[in-house]
């Protein structure tokens, strides 16, 4: 709005910045320009501009007093006191004054918007939107604060609707140029965080987004980051996860974010996912429940979600169906038995289940309630990924896998024991491991295994004080869990293996793994890798974490290093690594039609800064001559992504202050602390 003829911004709910006032006050009785009114109201405004509030409220008063004495009637003056009024938190007399410029000026837009703001501080805010339409009708559209009143209007409408969406103005909207089929596609990339907002800038993106169900269908509250993903690809390396934390996004799933999903999706909805410590509402639970039964490929309740043993109840009887292909309800103390009987027989199509951390389901049972679903000709559940992890059953399933085939489908098991408080319910180990001697010749019990995480099964600091976690490695062992074809094997913490029996596992699948992930293993030792890559040229290994293992020398690492061409996540911090490994992992780089090296960790090795740098110019190399060979598409085929030298006392200040220019045109994440 103006203030004496002189353009203001726009300003917030509370009141516009300054008194909306020309040159001159309005005189409707013909005061002379040089009356002692005007005088005051010039200076009551000048000392407005400069914000001296008192002041001007002052001066204000003055001029207002010498208007009446002069039988001028100056709607101005009103409006500037109330201003002044405002600023000093004097909201009812702002208000009476507001009033007072509108009895003169009943078209003044600057009268109405005082009134209004006025009336939103002193918690009135539906009667201030009443005043501001009643003020957009009423004053004229070029007059001065006008624009302060449509912006009045928007901020009120936000604080009594937070769904409330602004109008579009098609002049700066780039969608409403689109074809809506482009838009949907546009929007479908989005996850389910950036789909709310983007719901929120116009009332087209806001029609877009709520007409298209299918938008809704796959509900992602987490969206994939970089770092995530590189912390999936390396769960040993700790700096990641912590880094992960203050990635915004996270946080809490609101319930009415969860309700607006299920209500927008309606009978389109594939996922049912209820994130981790949510506390679903009963409206919401309703919302679900209300509409027809959906076709559901995915039903997901996360770790710490708050249902009830009805709710859960109801939410799986309701959505299980012969379509569903994952049931993933980790750590949920609710789940049962009962529950996985209902499973079996709803989604007899199931292919990824996940009971990790449900202590009420047995093991025992769980053979029980998929034999009652199985045809006595094929008697082997679809099931292709199974998650029992931190569950004091293990070593149940890995017996009863032997003698009977319910699940030698698997091609995936996830058995790792992060809890250690698990082994106290282990129960029986000792009458189990009879059991399996009295099996007759036992069987494989997934020869079509490719994925195997066994994380803590091995870890020292139990096996040397628990008989069950002792047995529970020893069975293992004994079951032949590990086979030949094992594509993914991840064993971390696994500080109580012996060598033998670590290198008889893994001489069963080296030759055909590609992701190999064993930390602080004491029994890696030279001679193990020696046995294992003697008679092999190239290995097939594409993620190699012995991150710990202080066993091996930096010969027996550079060996097994230079037989994995195809390595793009390595994995050596704690070790004896130096500048040849170093060295061969550069000769990766330059390689012509490597893959590349996407994160290097080598924190607490033997790394000098010559290796580091010769490292970083390699790097620096091939993206040089991928920019200038391929442009933007080539670059984005390939980058380093980390380089891990922290407590490398053998890399200097400087050294590392090359490696990062080296290595700043293409982002890389590069760590290199100081030892301590």
């Amino acid at each position: 709005m103006f203030v004496a003829g002189k353009k203001r911004k726009l300003g917030s709910l509370g009141a516009p910045k300054a008194a909306a006032a020309a040159a001159a006050p309005t005189d409707t009785a013909g005061a002379s320009p040089a009356s002692a009114a005007d005088r005051w109201y010039a200076l009551g405004v000048e000392n407005l501009r400069s914000k001296q509030y008192g002041n001007a409220l002052d001066y204000l008063n003055r001029c207002v007093a010498a208007a009446r004495n002069e039988g001028v009637r100056n709607a101005k003056a009103y409006e500037a006191r109330a201003l002044a009024l405002h600023r000093l938190g004097e909201h009812a007399r702002a208000l009476d004054d507001a009033k007072s410029a509108l009895r003169i000026d009943a078209h003044s837009a600057v009268a109405y918007a005082h009134m209004a703001s006025a009336l939103a501080a002193t918690g009135r805010p539906r009667d201030a939107l009443d005043v501001v339409d009643r003020g957009l009708r009423t004053a004229d559209a070029q007059a001065s604060g006008y624009a302060h009143l449509q912006a009045q209007r928007e901020t009120l409408q936000r604080r009594l609707d937070p769904a409330y969406v602004p109008r579009e103005r098609a002049d700066c909207d780039p969608v409403a140029r689109l074809a809506a089929d482009v838009c949907v596609a546009v929007f479908a990339l989005l996850d389910t965080r950036s789909l709310a907002a983007c719901r929120g800038v116009s009332r087209r993106w806001q029609r877009l987004v709520d007409g298209t169900a299918v938008l809704w269908a796959r509900p992602c509250f987490s969206p994939p980051t970089a770092v995530g993903a590189l912390a999936q690809q390396l769960p040993a390396y700790a700096k990641l996860r912590r880094a992960l934390r203050h990635l915004p996004g996270g946080g809490r799933v609101p319930d009415a974010a969860l309700r607006t999903v299920l209500t927008r999706s309606r009978e389109a909805l594939r996922m049912l996912v209820i994130p981790e410590a949510a506390e679903p509402s009963a409206r919401t639970l309703d919302a679900l429940l209300a509409c027809r039964r959906p076709v559901l490929e995915h039903i997901g309740v996360g770790r710490g979600a708050r249902l009830t043993a009805p709710a859960l109840g109801r939410v799986l009887s309701h959505c299980l169906a012969a379509t569903v292909a994952a049931v993933h309800v980790p750590y949920n103390a609710l789940v049962t038995d009962a529950h996985m009987a209902l499973i079996a027989r709803a989604a007899p199509q199931l292919r990824s289940l996940d009971i990790s951390g449900c202590l009420g389901v047995r093991v025992r049972q769980l053979f029980r309630a998929w034999n009652a679903t199985l045809g006595d000709a094929r008697r082997v559940t679809r099931l292709e990924r199974l998650h029992l992890c931190d569950h004091p059953g293990i070593p149940e399933l890995l017996v009863y896998a032997c003698k009977h085939r319910h699940f030698s489908g698997l091609r995936a098991l996830h058995v790792a024991i992060r809890d250690q408080a698990v082994y106290a319910r282990i129960t029986g180990i000792a009458a189990l491991t009879r059991y399996f001697e009295q099996i007759d010749a036992p069987h494989v019990p997934f020869p079509a295994l490719s994925e195997l995480n066994i994380d803590g099964l091995w870890d020292a600091t139990t096996s040397a004080h628990r008989f069950e976690s002792q047995h529970t490695a020893d069975l293992l062992l004994r079951t032949r869990v590990v086979g030949a074809g094992l594509l993914r094997l991840s064993a971390l913490d696994a500080g109580a293996v012996g060598t033998t029996p670590l290198l008889a596992t893994l001489q069963r699948c080296f030759s055909t793994l590609r992701h190999l992930h064993v930390t602080r293993a004491t029994g890696f030792s030279p001679d193990a890798v020696h046995a294992l890559v003697h008679d092999t040229a190239h290995t097939q290994l594409r993620s190699l974490d012995l991150s710990g293992c202080v066993g091996l020398t930096a010969a027996s690492l550079r060996a097994l290093v230079q037989r994995s061409p195809l390595l793009e996540l390595v994995n050596l911090g704690h070790t004896a690594a130096d500048n040849a490994v170093l060295a061969v992992l550069a000769g990766f780089v330059d390689a012509p039609g490597a893959a590349g090296l996407q994160a290097v960790v080598l924190d607490s090795t033997d790394v000098t800064g010559a290796g580091a740098r010769d490292f970083a110019a390699a790097c620096e190399r091939r993206f040089r001559g991928m920019r200038r060979a391929g442009g933007a598409a080539a670059l984005s085929a390939w980058r380093l992504r980390l380089l891990d030298l922290d407590n490398c006392a053998a890399v200097g200040a400087d050294a590392v202050a090359v490696v990062r220019d080296l290595l700043s045109a293409m982002g890389t994440r590069v760590t290199a602390a100081a030892p301590s």
